[in-house]
């Protein structure tokens, strides 16, 4: 599918793999936007569920107007990862000046939905590659309505209607174990969540797994039992059938539908690379 704007650019949308992902070749940033021409791009985010941005060449400014569009913007706390004069904007990367680091580093790693440990997890990221390795490290993106769909019929009976226990408080010393303990009063600020196993989206309402790495068990459910049917929840989402590798570019910019999709960064040579991404995140909606 391909557009023309108002300032005579064209924009090529291009499927990536099948109805998961799509490229979109073109756009200038700097460029106006119409509302009709946005409506085609969101579009193609609610169809395909991630879009790649190809040379995008943006500031920081236009990276957050163009999130924007899509929705109310979520800054992430603690303020000290985000871009200086750019609340809006994490900073994610490995790279340190003078023995202070300039971002959060080993960000991404595990399969997981942004905020899915939140009573309102984000809808949607957008992260966008300034400096990337030469040793080729990737982001896996995993298709959330395809894996529920590839559920056996008697699991899709177990879990409807259950709802996964998200716990920061249990599993940030596993996922997180550079980092020191959450103190009491973190903890306090982040409550166990309960969201539902089968989401509904709020736009193509598809129904799609919702799980992750912060999941820890199910509610009405012995523990050992939930834990286990959340291990083999995980492992089944993040199946090799329902999963794209996004090799990064220079200036590309994905963005992705957290209510749909899980995704995971992959490690590289921290020794010998840097890695340096912007990331603008949207407010969600509770999960239903």
């Amino acid at each position: 599918m391909s557009a023309t704007l108002e300032s005579g650019q064209r924009v090529d949308i291009r499927p990536i793999q099948g109805r998961f992902g799509a490229e979109v070749i073109g756009l200038d940033p700097s460029a106006p936007l119409s509302d009709a021409a946005f409506a085609r791009i969101e579009q193609a985010w609610f169809d395909h569920n991630f879009l790649v941005f190809r040379d995008l060449v943006m500031t920081p400014e236009q990276h957050i107007a163009l999130t924007r569009r899509f929705g109310p913007l979520h800054i992430m706390t603690p303020l000290h990862f985000n871009l200086p004069g750019h609340p809006e904007v994490l900073v994610l990367t490995n790279a340190v000046e003078r023995g202070r680091p300039l971002g959060l580093r080993g960000a991404g790693m595990g399969w997981h939905s942004d905020g899915e440990d939140k009573r309102i997890p984000n809808a949607g990221s957008m992260l966008y590659a300034h400096r990337v390795p030469d040793d080729g490290a990737a982001t896996l993106f995993a298709d959330m309505y395809a894996a529920y769909d590839g559920l056996a019929d008697a699991t899709k009976r177990r879990i409807a209607g259950r709802r996964a226990r998200f716990s920061r408080v249990d599993m940030h010393e596993i996922h997180y174990p550079h980092l020191p303990p959450l103190t009491e009063a973190q903890k306090r600020e982040r409550p166990d969540v309960y969201h539902p196993l089968v989401r509904t989206h709020p736009r193509s309402e598809r129904k799609s797994l919702f799980i992750g790495r912060w999941a820890r068990d199910i509610e009405g459910m012995p523990p050992d039992e939930g834990f286990a049917l959340v291990q083999a929840l995980c492992a089944h989402a993040s199946d090799v059938r329902f999963v794209y590798r996004h090799h990064w570019r220079l200036h590309d910019a994905v963005l992705w539908d957290n209510r749909c999709m899980l995704h995971c960064a992959t490690p590289f040579d921290e020794t010998r690379f840097q890695r340096l991404m912007h990331r603008t995140t949207l407010e969600g909606d509770v999960p239903v």
